[in-house]
């Protein structure tokens, strides 16, 4: 199939389709990349913005200069 008629198939699909295929997609893709990328039972850590208030200060910092950038 071309990848035009491809594309104009996974248009019409519902959004819950092309949610599957985005899933599908992005696992093949980790597949490909490397077969022990996830390993069953094992923990990921993941960032979380909670008890960053130093990050939050560097940013509204930004903001505030950045606003008084504009107002000249």
């Amino acid at each position: 199939m071309p990848f035009a008629e491809l594309m104009s198939r996974i248009q019409e699909l519902p959004k819950i389709d092309k949610l599957r295929l985005m899933q599908f997609l992005a696992t093949e893709l980790v597949k490909e990349e490397n077969a022990n990328f996830f390993v069953a039972n094992q923990e990921y850590p993941v960032w979380s913005p909670y008890n960053c208030s130093e990050a939050a200060s560097v940013l509204m910092n930004l903001l505030a200069t950045k606003q008084q950038e504009k107002n000249g």
